[in-house]
This record gives structure tokens, sequence and C-alpha cells, in this order.
């Protein structure tokens, strides 16, 4: 199944970036070219800084391109759960932090002529039933005290579409919406140049701290700096402790008529979904998140198809033209990790946004960048890693460790192994033993069979099949993998080792 996003899809296209193919020096190197990456790179040139930023696949391929391409200062666990973990106090700056967040994303657009469709639009968080108009009304109320314009709707005002039936909602003027993709790929191209080098196709093998080493497979990042923005840090870290992973499914599908008011919708019901309308090319849009689960759940098709047959109940949509999925990290106390990580002189991370990215990640790069140039930005206490010292260390995470892995080496698939698997239908999965080790294996759609480690290189949790996007998915911190063990997610580092197959008709060609 395709998953291509509607953002990939319809962006404008710009020419790739070259590998990293030698040895290089610089003041601070930046791994991942989503919108962390790209806006601390944009920070720090800007103050005058000489920065490298690597990327394994194209810039904004990850987690950016892949988001919803909303941008909001209420966050999606709901403020008024944030103010019970906190304060008051701790809600205001949060939701004043992503504010200017906002603001920035809105000056940069202006600034540098950027065509990516930004505009203000009002947020809303809609109860599809009764059951959850008291949530809406207690969130109302912590919106006000957040210092937020918020105010209270029926739901017919709202404007979704005369079929949706909806009970109260909560409005909240001047947030925003744009093309993630367009919004970075120009962004790119504005600030790229002697003092900032992009490097697109370029994984990133190991980073040392202590030398200020970031090593690729054909060159190397010398740096003052390192900041680690891929969403989750690479490598074994231990804030991977403090996370809790979520997957998350998007449709988008060509709208036949009346269209929603500009606008984002959170709807409140048996089943949580985001909506929004996009228009690319003339063509108008219905975008529709949820259906999410935790990472590593064995997952099928099933999670488009639930989304398709919401949209189609509600409104007047052809068929499905996109389908995508992101992966979401939460903190366990409710805040991103943001700053220089707790075992590390010079590598900085960002990590913990939930579904709320594209904001955060903007604000990661005002912190990040603040905190590399010394000096103090107001918000960098409520989000320093440092607290993470607080506890205990859990088991595996005594050492932090961003160096390089091999991955495991397994026993040959021997012919009689691979009569075993005869029954096994073309595009299907199973996992089986072979030595002692768990072996996951895919015939592909040829028939050929493709044989990996069936535990995660990260740190060794067993891995699920999602049929939903063809990939093993690792339940412990949100790693992913190819069929062929090629690593399509961090924090794992290493691909999963390959089983050599005896030669015969399953041999790969």
């Amino acid at each position: 199944m395709d998953t291509t996003s509607l953002w990939q899809g319809t962006a404008a296209r710009t020419a790739c970036l070259p590998t990293l193919q030698t040895d290089i020096v610089v003041d601070v190197a930046i791994v991942g070219a989503g919108i962390t990456g790209l806006t601390t790179a944009m920070r720090l040139v800007e103050a005058g800084r000489r920065v490298a930023v690597l990327e394994a696949d194209r810039v904004g391929g990850g987690s950016s391109g892949h988001s919803t391409g909303n941008l909001y200062a209420p966050v999606d666990m709901g403020l008024a759960t944030l103010e019970r973990e906190r304060d008051e106090d701790a809600v205001r700056q949060v939701v004043a932090g992503r504010a200017a967040a906002v603001d920035l994303i809105e000056a940069t657009v202006a600034r540098l002529g950027l065509e990516c469709g930004f505009r203000r639009v009002p947020w809303h968080l809609i109860a599809a039933d009764a059951a959850h108009v008291r949530a809406i009304e207690i969130e109302h109320a912590a919106a006000v005290r957040a210092g937020l314009p918020a105010r209270l709707m029926d739901g017919a005002a709202v404007g979704l579409h005369p079929a949706v039936a909806l009970e109260r909602a909560l409005r909240i003027d001047a947030q925003a919406q744009f093309q993630p993709l367009d919004y970075l790929r120009q962004l790119l191209l504005r600030i790229a140049g002697e003092n900032c080098l992009v490097f697109e196709n370029t994984r990133v093998l190991a980073v040392d701290d202590a030398a200020g080493a970031v090593r690729t497979e054909q060159g190397s990042v010398t740096a003052a700096a390192i900041v680690l923005a891929t969403h989750t840090p690479a490598g074994i870290h231990l804030v991977q402790s403090q996370l809790e992973t979520v997957r998350e499914y998007a449709i988008a599908a060509p709208l036949h008529d009346a269209q929603p008011a500009p606008g984002i919708y959170w709807s409140l019901g048996a089943d949580n979904h985001s909506l929004r309308s996009h228009t690319a090319f003339g063509r108008p849009y219905l975008v529709v998140v949820g259906s999410a689960h935790p990472a590593g759940a064995a997952v099928g098709d099933e999670r488009y198809r639930r989304l398709d047959a919401f949209a189609r109940d509600r409104f007047p949509i052809g068929p499905v033209e996109y389908r995508w999925s992101a992966q979401r990290y939460r903190a366990r106390d409710k805040l991103p990790f943001i700053g220089r990580n707790v075992d590390a002189a010079r590598t900085w991370i960002a990590t913990g946004f939930s579904a709320d990215g594209l904001v955060y990640g903007t604000l990661a790069g005002m912190l990040l960048a603040d905190g590399i140039l010394g000096r103090v930005h107001p918000c960098h206490g409520l989000y320093d890693p440092a607290r993470l010292l607080s506890g205990g260390r859990p088991d595996g995470f005594k050492r932090e460790s961003t160096g390089p892995a091999a991955p495991d080496r397994l026993p040959e698939l021997d012919a009689i192994t691979q009569a075993r698997l005869a029954d096994l239908p073309p595009c299907r999965s199973r996992k089986i033993a072979v030595g002692g080790q768990p072996v996951a294996v895919y015939r592909r759609a040829d028939g050929a069979l493709l044989a990996v480690a069936g535990k995660c290189s990260h740190m060794g949790c067993e891995l699920t099949w999602n049929a939903a996007e063809t990939s093993w998915d690792c339940h412990c911190h949100g790693s992913r993998f190819g069929p062929d063990g090629r690593v399509l997610e961090g924090p794992a580092l290493a691909p999963l080792g390959a089983a050599a197959l005896a030669p015969g008709r399953d041999t790969p060609a």
C-alpha cells in the first residue's frame, strides 16, 4: 500500500542535495532536517555560526512531512490535564512559548517570502455527543486561565458540514495552518549556503560526544555542538525510558461539494479524530487523522479503513488519494525534553512532542539555538532534560550510547526451513525460530523471502509486523524496520541482521 502523505504528494519539487562524501569541520552539527533541525539551523546561521545538517532521507521526509500541517498553542493532551500535572503558571508558560513559535513561523514566511499556504485559522475542540460536553467546558476554563482567546459555541455554529452532528465546541481564534513540506523545502533554499551545509541521503552511524564527531557512511562532521533533531534521539539515551510511543494514521480525499469552514477541528467521541481541509492545485481535500495505537501493536490496513468509513459517513468525499502515518513520543511527565542531554558535554536533544510536533519543533529550534549560543531562554527550565536525573536509571539506560552498532548475525535459512515457509503467501510475514534465534520473515510480491533478525537492534525487544505500512515495529522505543532490515525510524542505528538463504527459488534477486 502506498503511504505517501498529502504534503509529499503536493509540495513543490526540489532537486536532491548531495550526500556527505568527506570529513568537514563546522561549529554545529545537526542530525535531522525536519522542522526542529532547520529551525535550529536558521537561528544559528543568523547568529553567525556555521552549521552542517545531516538527513538520512530527504528534507522533511520524516515526521514533519507526515504531520497534519496544523499550528496551535493548545496541546493534544488538553490544557486541563497539563494543569493538573503541573500548575497554572506552567500552562501559561507552555501556551506563551507555543504561541511564540507560531509567530516565528509566520514571521519567517513573511520575511523570506515562503509560499506554503500559511494562514491564520481558528482551532476547535468539539463534542461529538453529549457525553463529552463537560470535557469541552473544563478545557474552555483551562484555556481562559492560560490566557487564550477561548469561547464556547453551539455545535451547529461550528461550520463543519450539515451532516456532522455536534453538541458543543470550544473555539480559539488566531491559530494557523500551512503546507509543512513546502515550508521546509523553501526555508532550506533560503538558508543553505557556505554557512549552512545540508546533506541528504546521509545516514548517521555514530555520534562521539567527547570528540564532537558525527560519523556517516562516507564522511564525518566535527563540531563544538551536536543537535539530535531526529524526533527521538538515535542511540540509547535515558530520555527514551520516559517516552510513550504512539502511532497514528491519516487519509486525504477530495471533497465534492461543501467544504468545512477554514480551521482545525479536534473531535471528541467514541474515537478521537482531527479534521482539516487543504486545497492543492485547485482541488479541495479533507484530511482526517486518528486510529491511534501504541507503537509495535500488530495492525493491518483496518486503521485506514476506519478513517475512510468515519469520513465517508459524514462528508461527500471521493476515493482516498493519500494515506500516511506518523509516530508521536509523549513524555510521561507531559512536557517535552529540550536542551543539553543529561550525560553529554556537546550533544543537545529535542523529543517528547506528542502530537504537537510542528509547534514544539519550532520552539525547540529557538531553545536549542539559544542554549548553544549561551543565551537564557525563558522556557529553558520547563523543558530541561536535567529533570531526567531526579529518579533512578532503569535497566539498560545506565550508560548512554550513540556509538556504532553491528547487526545481529543470523544462521542460514536452509532448504528445510524454507520449505516450511512454502505456505506463506506473497506480501505476508511470519516470525519463526532458527537456531534458537527469532527470525522475521516476509515474502515479497515476486515470491522471494526476506529474513531478518526478529529482535530490535536498539535494545533487543521483540518486533511486530505492521501490515498497514509493511514494516517490523518495536513496541519498546518505537524503532521501525523495512522487510529487508533497513532502519525506517529511530532510535535504532543499526539495521536488522539478515539471514542468508540456501540457494533456491526463494533466494532474493
